[in-house]
């Protein structure tokens, strides 16, 4: 009979605990601790509140026209190059090209949606 493979933990009892050195995904932890100066505190706020403007951004992008979505789109690449999250930050440059068709705009709007769900999952998941 083989044993059980031992769940992962995803939170640190300590909330004052780093978040580096957990499984990796859609963020950069090394990139975020450099920029949050080490502090666990301050890499879980920065994180949560990447969570809740990217939930309010993606809403307002979607519905956008080009030149709003152009403004919203740099906010959010921002804020995304920020904490590290390569994907979010790829999809919004791409959104930022000048002369986009619109199906295209539409293709890049659902690819960011998804990068931004995918960082969700993962701050869930690790705070």
């Amino acid at each position: 009979m083989s044993a059980l493979p031992m769940p992962m933990p995803t939170a640190a009892a300590d909330p004052t605990a780093p978040i580096r050195g957990r499984r990796p995904g859609p963020v950069d932890l090394v990139h975020l601790a450099r920029q949050t100066f080490g502090s666990a505190e301050l890499e879980r706020e920065v994180l949560r509140l990447f969570v809740d403007q990217s939930r309010e951004l993606t809403k307002t992008i979607g519905a956008a026209g080009p030149i709003e979505r152009g403004a919203l789109v740099h906010r959010l690449k921002g804020s995304a190059r920020g904490i590290g999250a390569g994907r979010v930050a790829q999809a919004a440059e791409a959104l930022e090209a000048p002369g986009l068709a619109e199906s295209e705009a539409r293709r890049l709007v659902c690819e960011l949606e998804d990068a931004v769900a995918e960082v969700r999952l993962f701050v869930d998941s690790i705070l």
